[in-house]
């Protein structure tokens, strides 16, 4: 063993990582992949600027990992070794007469491995890891251009910007309260030139966006925001409190209170993580907030914390126990990940049972391409565990997803194939077959020979807003156009398209009713447009203003939607 290396070890700090290290590529080889990893790996499979969820960091991180190691932990790979990036990134970012104290970084180490968030993305392959490590390197940067605002801070504060863009969107939010923190800085210029590298450096997830008529914008923004609904809201806090260890973030919020920030660094770290928490809050009253949206949060959290450990002696103590009491209870969680034996529908369904679930349906199919309804995440299993192709189809209650931007659709198209639809309602099960599973579990099949499926957007309606009559009949003008490399058949032996037009109130469809296309419409050939003239009756509706959109119902499959969602008002 070289000196260097020798010295390098018995550094505690690097000692400690690599420990850290190797639990963690243990943990990422003997745990399943997840729903959304699966997802994520598929990513990887069609490298691009942009997806439709998520910018493309992840897809390449994993992307890496994978050329080397086709299994779980190539999946996860170089996640566990940008974790530990981090960590020493955050180390660089605290205190430097802190730092020299040698058991200080057995209490840093602590602070950081108690936090659930370095627990997951230790190892699991999702957007939020590299928007942690660039985050990181972000505060590290920020921190130095600071103190020097030098033309090489200046390149890696640019830098910075993008890489954060490219991991997450939540990185703009990170930004934003950088900048809030310290406006002095928009009369700076060099964080201008900053600025401009890391808008050059984006451009082409930019360019992306509007080659693929902005599908992130449209998801993010539009899609899965709703009405003004608070029931979500104590999900949030409760979700929070939790995710965030409560036994440490009661201590840091007491800190934040009795402690002003010293400099304008330690003033950044308070607007972060008390602008992600309020920015969250108030999107909860819109929509439902996943807990690990503000996991960057936990990077302030640590050095705050790290920071301050000296303000009152009782501190360090209290690390201490939390950590002789907490984190038996974190590895035995972690293990309930890798090996099923907890009774725990979580840790079934986030990891366990999905290899040998593809399997069961591998069988069914045999050399048939599977096509799964409302389920992104068992298409990405199933193509993750068997090798074979997959493809999910989207309703009207379901959201769209990057199965929808790919070729999918017509690599399956007037093939034999096994269906395999979710979220079943009783009367759709009587056209499907059951079959009963390895593990107990049921499924609902049917075998198509010649599918054919209608989830693209083919349907024009000219007027932004349309007024209908609840007496008598209506009469609404479509353009329907064919976007496929191939003829759709209204008429199809199995899969007949019928469109219908679907009247929403509150993000919730009302009442769908059946379009008749004129009889001497059976097809419609590749890249043509037709005009018709569709009749229907509203009678059982009441007057008012409406949002509608047209879907269609091909045979058995689930209505999808088919235009863009317009105004309505219902007349007497």
């Amino acid at each position: 063993m070289s000196i260097k290396l020798k010295k390098y070890l018995l550094n505690p700090l690097a000692f400690l990582l690599v420990l850290w290290g190797i639990l963690n590529l243990l943990q990422a080889r003997l745990t399943p992949l997840n729903n959304d990893e699966a997802y994520y790996w598929m990513y990887s499979k069609h490298l691009a600027w942009g997806y439709f969820d998520h910018p493309p960091m992840i897809a390449l991180m994993i992307r890496i990992g994978y050329f080397f190691l086709h299994n779980e932990l190539g999946v996860r790979i170089i996640v566990v070794l940008s974790h530990l990036v981090t960590l020493s990134v955050i180390w660089l970012t605290t205190d430097e007469e802190l730092r020299k104290k040698k058991e200080n970084i057995f209490l840093f180490f602590m602070i950081a491995v108690l936090l659930p968030v370095c627990n997951i993305y230790g190892f699991i392959s999702t957007p939020d890891a590299p928007l942690i490590l660039f985050s990181a390197i972000l505060l590290l940067v920020y921190k130095r251009f600071l103190k020097d605002e030098s033309w090489q801070n200046t390149l890696y504060l640019g830098i910075s910007f993008a890489a954060l863009m490219y991991s997450k969107y939540h990185g703009g939010l990170l930004i934003f309260l950088i900048i809030l923190s310290n406006p002095v800085l928009l009369k700076k210029i060099k964080f201008y030139i900053a600025a401009f590298l890391s808008l050059l450096l984006f451009f082409p997830h930019l360019f992306w966006q509007y080659s693929n008529d902005f599908p992130s914008v449209k998801y993010h923004l539009i899609e899965r925001v709703s009405a003004f609904d608070p029931k979500h809201v104590p999900d949030y806090l409760a979700s929070q409190f939790f995710f965030h260890n409560p036994f440490l973030l009661c201590v840091l919020i007491w800190i934040m209170i009795k402690i002003r920030p010293k400099n304008l660094f330690d003033k950044a770290l308070y607007y972060v993580f008390t602008g992600f928490l309020i920015f969250f809050f108030i999107s909860s009253f819109r929509y439902r907030v996943e807990p690990q949206w503000t996991a960057m949060i936990s990077i302030p959290m640590i050095i705050i914390l790290f920071n301050n450990v000296e303000y009152k002696s009782w501190i360090r103590g209290y690390v201490k126990w939390i950590a002789i009491f907490m984190f038996p209870l974190f590895l035995f969680a972690r293990a309930a990940c890798m090996v099923d034996f907890l009774p725990v529908s979580f840790f079934k369904n986030e990891f366990h049972k999905k290899k040998q679930w593809s399997m069961d349906i591998s069988l069914l199919a045999g050399d048939r391409p599977v096509v799964f309804t409302n389920s992104y995440q068992r298409a990405s299993v199933y193509t993750f565990y068997t090798g074979k192709f997959a493809h999910t189809l989207d309703n009207l209650s379901y959201r769209k997803t990057q199965f929808d931007l790919w070729d999918f659709e017509e690599r399956v198209h007037g093939k034999e194939i096994l269906y395999v639809p979710h979220f079943l309602e009783d009367h759709y099960k009587a056209n499907l077959t059951k079959h009963i599973l390895s593990g107990g579990d049921s499924v609902f099949v049917r075998v198509y020979k010649n599918f054919q499926s209608l989830q693209r957007e083919c349907v024009i309606l000219n007027d932004d807003q349309y007024t209908f009559n609840k007496t008598g009949i209506n009469t609404i003008h479509l353009k329907i156009f064919n976007p496929y490399p191939y003829i759709i058949d209204f008429r199809h032996k199995e899969l007949p398209v019928v469109f219908q037009i679907a009247f929403i109130k509150n993000g919730n469809i009302e009442i769908k009713k059946d379009l008749e296309l004129p009889g001497n419409v059976s097809q419609l050939n590749v890249r043509d447009t037709i005009s018709v003239d569709c009749k229907f009756t509203i009678e059982d509706m009441m007057p008012s203003k409406y949002k509608f959109g047209i879907c269609s119902v091909t045979g058995t499959l689930y209505e999808t939607y088919n235009s863009q969602i317009k105004e309505a008002k219902i007349n007497e």
